[in-house]
């Protein structure tokens, strides 16, 4: 995915990926609630998620700390340059937070979590899906690269801790799901050669057998947490 242009979701992905990334389809349906009206992407990038959610039928606000990022996501709906430590809204704003591999970016992971707790209202809906580093591959490459597409990794989680962290800031999770045992790492190789996303499907029955036998080893993991 070239994150220096406006991207949208599912312009490059065969339909068979979808079987091996599970929150797709949950992120769905608790985005379909209807009182699910009032969206933040938090940490929107270039605004692929903002460009999925107005698929469904909702229409995001986003948030990014780097300009030329906020620029691309405007494309998709209204955004600003604005820091998760300090969200620049009303509290009670939202009725759902969706955060998407940006949380292990911030310094301050507890000081983002009561700015997310702040913005929700009562019963609202925090969506989190993160990389952790259950798998092997993942804490070692973090110890040579430190840095993903320039951004600073700041906060390393294991998937049961994480869970623990959410509860601990007054969430309440009511879906916790690990995935992706390898199939990350083809997540970006066909972003670099187009022509392999063909080979999907080869892939992804790779790694549905790898799911069995080596799941709790995944290197992604999403939650559904309430506003307690």
């Amino acid at each position: 995915m070239d994150y220096r242009k406006p991207v949208i979701f599912g312009e490059n992905w065969s339909p068979s990926r979808y079987k091996v990334l599970p929150y797709f389809a949950v992120e769905k349906a608790v985005l379909g609630r209807p009182e699910n009206q009032r969206i933040l992407d938090f940490g929107c990038a270039a605004g692929w998620n903002m460009s999925r959610f107005r698929q469904y039928g909702r229409y995001p606000i986003g948030i990014d700390v780097v300009p030329e990022r906020v620029v691309l996501a405007a494309h998709h709906g209204p955004v600003a340059i604005a820091s998760g430590l300090q969200l620049p809204f009303p509290d009670e704003s939202f009725d759902l937070i969706y955060i998407q591999h940006v949380l292990h970016h911030i310094g301050d992971v507890g000081q983002a979590l009561v700015e997310v707790h702040r913005c929700l209202r009562p019963g609202g809906v925090l969506f989190l899906v993160e990389t952790t580093q259950d798998n092997p591959i993942i804490r070692w490459g973090r110890q040579l690269y430190p840095k993903w597409l320039g951004d600073e990794v700041n906060a390393p989680f294991y998937f049961a801790e994480l869970k623990e962290t959410l509860g601990a800031y007054g969430f309440a999770v009511e879906t916790a799901q690990q995935y992706s045992v390898l199939f990350w790492l083809w997540e970006v190789l066909p972003d670099r050669l187009p022509v392999m996303e063909k080979l999907t499907p080869l892939f992804v029955g790779i790694e549905q057998l790898l799911q069995k036998w080596f799941n709790r080893q995944s290197a992604h993991c999403f939650y559904v947490a309430v506003k307690a």
